[in-house]
């Protein structure tokens, strides 16, 4: 069906009788009037034309399966049921996924521009993200709706706008993005257990969390893994909470005193994009978020809004500490934020590790829960390419449908595989780290989204002249922007 159907306006007319329902999510159904039933067979008499138009509300986006009149329907295992859609749990997912422990780094790329020049960074930088991830927003619920699908990927997105062929080069290069961050988490987290208790295994040491995130995700209900992500980013709060107020405590006077410096220079203020750019990007969970937020993109959009101001808030505040530490003892440059902050006050260290914790782990869930889809697709696309049945192809990997078991079984694969990689083979894939964080990054999140944007509404536009459905405002235009900035960004890297 069309997802950019006009908005009408119903009126009651004696030629058109009035609908026995009107579906809609601020209005009461409508029941016609009964009329007695007479001896005779004299026809009722025709209602009377309704004075003003019947009012319109703004059309809210919702999936349907195949007709107007279809709702969502709980799938077999419960997990397409309305129990999942939440519109604060997709928020901190939003929040955990986010907010990587990379945040901790970010000071050394703002130090030469100042307070003020690298908070107007951090500001466009952030605005940018949650544009392009409105984009995909907007594309996840268009192919929900037309598709009749309850979630979709961004292989999906991509293969459904573009085509098999680009669909395929996608599918590969997110893979490679996936797994990559799934490695960084991995190894990171291994790394924060090692040095607790050093005499751990280094493959156990790698395997503790992800084997507790695969059991809650594959064998327990959304409820449990979103109460566990919020636990996570409690602890994350709480810990950057502390080391701000640890850092204004120590350099409140240097602090005020920095703000004074500014280097307003493109030299200075570029490097801080990039890094701001990666550290505040949640794409990869966006086609999931889209399925639990709720029916309407505009949830969606209120959801990403919330999500990411948080994160927002703090690296602005992590960023303006450290900068005011740094002008504090004469270091016009650092490489490691941490060994100044420990410098300053050792005591500072549990809650270092707190939040590198909990920001690995937080957004280890995160992949997790939103890669098994992904990969679900690849493998269909896979299938349909070269299988001479194409047929089967469908019915081996059903788009739209829950994953069942083959959901848990995908779950531990995308887990278990980074254990491996992150326990004996660490050094050799930092290249392919780099690789994946910067280049595939730009090219799938910042290149992408507004192309597929500007398609999908072409397509729109020229099926439905009269269509607004867009909820990124700014029209072709901002999509240009998006498209320029990111391809900047790309080549300058």
């Amino acid at each position: 069906m069309s997802l950019c159907s006009q908005r009408h306006h119903l009126k009651f007319t004696p030629s058109s009788p009035p609908a026995t329902t009107f579906r809609s999510p601020h209005l009461r159904r409508l029941r016609p009037p009964r009329f007695p039933t007479l001896a005779s067979a004299s026809p009722p008499p025709s209602p009377l034309p309704s004075p003003l138009p019947f009012p319109s509300p703004r059309r809210q986006w919702r999936w349907r399966r195949g007709s107007s009149d279809a709702v969502q329907e709980p799938l077999p295992d419960g997990r397409g049921s309305g129990e999942k859609k939440s519109f604060w749990a997709a928020v901190s997912l939003i929040v955990g996924t986010a907010v990587g422990p990379g945040m901790l780094g970010l000071p050394s790329a703002t130090i030469r521009s100042g307070q003020a020049p690298s908070a107007a960074a951090i500001l466009l930088s952030w605005v940018y993200v949650v544009s392009s991830i409105i984009l995909v927003a907007e594309l996840s619920f268009a192919a929900m709706e037309e598709g009749g699908v309850q979630e979709v990927s961004f292989t999906g997105l991509a293969s459904s706008t573009l085509g098999a062929g680009p669909g395929a080069v996608v599918a590969v290069v997110y893979a490679a993005l996936s797994f990559s961050l799934l490695v960084a988490c991995v190894a990171g987290i291994g790394s924060l257990v090692s040095q607790l208790f050093p005499g751990v295994n280094p493959v156990l040491a790698n395997a503790l969390f992800p084997s507790f995130a695969g059991v809650l995700i594959a064998f327990f209900p959304f409820k449990a893994v979103d109460g566990a992500n919020r636990v996570l980013c409690g602890l994350m709060l709480f810990s950057i909470t502390a080391l701000v107020v640890t850092g204004v405590s120590v350099g409140r006077s240097s602090l005020l005193k920095s703000l004074g410096y500014a280097c307003w220079s493109p030299g200075a203020i570029l490097p801080a994009i990039p890094v701001t750019v990666l550290t505040l990007g949640f794409h990869v969970i966006t086609p999931f978020i889209c399925k639990i937020v709720g029916d309407s993109v505009y949830d969606a959009r209120k959801a990403i809004l919330i999500g990411g101001s948080v994160p927002l808030a703090m690296v602005l505040s992590w960023n303006a500490v450290i900068l005011g530490l740094a002008s504090a003892g004469g270091n016009a440059a650092f490489d490691d934020p941490i060994k100044l902050l420990l410098s300053v006050n050792p005591a500072a260290l549990p809650a270092v590790r707190g939040f590198a914790f909990a920001a690995l782990a937080t957004s280890l869930i995160g992949y997790a829960v939103s890669f098994p889809k992904q990969l679900s697709d690849t493998m269909e696309l896979i299938v349909q390419r070269f299988s001479p049945k194409k047929g089967n192809a469908q019915q081996a990997y059903p788009s739209g449908r829950s994953l069942g078991r083959n959901g848990a079984l995908l779950t531990w694969i995308v887990l278990v595989i980074p254990i491996f990689i992150a326990s004996f083979f660490s050094a050799a894939f930092s290249k392919a780290l780099d690789f994946a964080g910067v280049y595939a990054n730009c090219f799938l999140f910042g290149i992408l989204p507004p192309v597929m944007a500007w398609i999908h509404r072409a397509l729109k536009k020229k099926r439905s002249p009269d269509a607004h459905e867009d909820i990124l405002p700014g029209g072709n235009a901002a999509l240009l922007i998006l498209f320029c900035t990111a391809v900047v960004l790309a080549f300058w890297h």
